[in-house]
């Protein structure tokens, strides 16, 4: 006898109230015969259904039943169907289904509390193909094969054995163990080519995941140290991409930031986003650089006549 099939029985008279032994035969591809004898098996653990013969007859659950409120009460019943819904909004479930049952089970309304969309505006399907693809990947632990452009857009084709989706700093990234690299790494869903990514038929065992996996996505590091002045118009960026600690706050109101990082070329054009809200006093190159893009950007837009 199968515990699933006699809470199948359950779920399906509390959604029903009544249905007749032939009726559940086929739902559950079972023999008439077997469901009477679970509902017996279920009649004597203390669950109030019955049978009935005649027009209108069949297996009834009592009116107004509902599972036994020790095992999970008032409020864990909310917090499971807010959870649930939660996830629906996520995509870490195709829709639902889970959720609506459980309310039916609890006898409650489902509330939904909570939207996401982690896709961002004017987002092509691809992207929210590939979100779908790789939190299949990781839940199923099948492998994922894509192509991969680093910073520099040089192309390779990874094979992976992901693990987690992580959101950083407006960014989504792929935690996976690379096959080809035998290691860690942190791949930006941007850079990965989502048209050409494959769900492999192979699948892998979990491994431990390392606390830190130095995510191309935190914090600055590298060896070239570096003093900027921010005007104070540019305060809440600039508190929201800098670390705390790495902030002064001057007695006009600028902001002085010092860090260290690898000064390559995606770090200076970031630092050029901030355009005249920012001054670089050190290093000296840096400033040099920085006056020269402005010149070029200046003279794109001088007026010929």
């Amino acid at each position: 006898m199968q515990t699933g099939r006699l809470f199948e029985i359950v779920y399906l008279l509390m959604e029903r109230r009544r249905m007749t032994t032939a009726e559940l035969a086929r739902e559950l591809e079972v023999s008439t015969r077997t469901i009477r004898r679970d509902v017996d098996a279920l009649s004597g653990a203390g669950v109030p259904v019955y049978m009935t013969r005649g027009k209108g007859g069949g297996v009834h659950l009592l009116d107004n039943y509902v599972l036994d409120k020790s095992l999970v009460s008032d409020s864990e019943q909310e917090e499971i169907l807010a959870a649930l819904s939660a996830l629906g909004r996520t995509g870490a479930v195709d829709d639902d289904a889970v959720r609506d049952r459980l309310a039916r089970v609890f006898q409650r309304e489902p509330v939904d509390w909570l939207d996401m969309d982690f896709s961002f505006w004017g987002a092509p399907p691809e992207y929210k193909h590939a979100f779908d693809t790789i939190r299949r990947a990781i839940c199923t632990r099948h492998l994922l094969r894509f192509p991969y452009y680093d910073a520099a857009g040089n192309a390779s084709v990874r094979t992976v054995e992901p693990a987690r989706l992580v959101f950083k700093e407006s960014c989504w990234y792929v935690r996976a163990y690379c096959l080809k690299r035998e290691d860690w790494r942190t791949f930006k869903l941007f850079r990965i080519d989502w048209e050409n990514m494959e769900l492999l038929p192979d699948r892998f065992a979990a491994r431990p995941i390392p606390e830190s996996l130095g995510e191309s996505g935190a914090r600055p590091r590298g060896d070239d140290e570096l003093v900027l002045r921010f005007a104070s118009s540019a305060k809440e960026r600039v508190r929201e991409e800098f670390a705390p600690e790495m902030i002064g706050h001057l007695d006009n109101g600028s902001l002085e930031v010092r860090l260290s990082c690898t000064l390559d070329e995606r770090t200076r054009f970031y630092l050029l986003s901030f355009g005249s809200t920012l001054e670089v006093l050190e290093p000296h190159d840096l400033r040099t650089w920085l006056r020269e893009q402005a010149k070029r950007v200046a003279d794109i837009y001088c007026e010929q006549h």
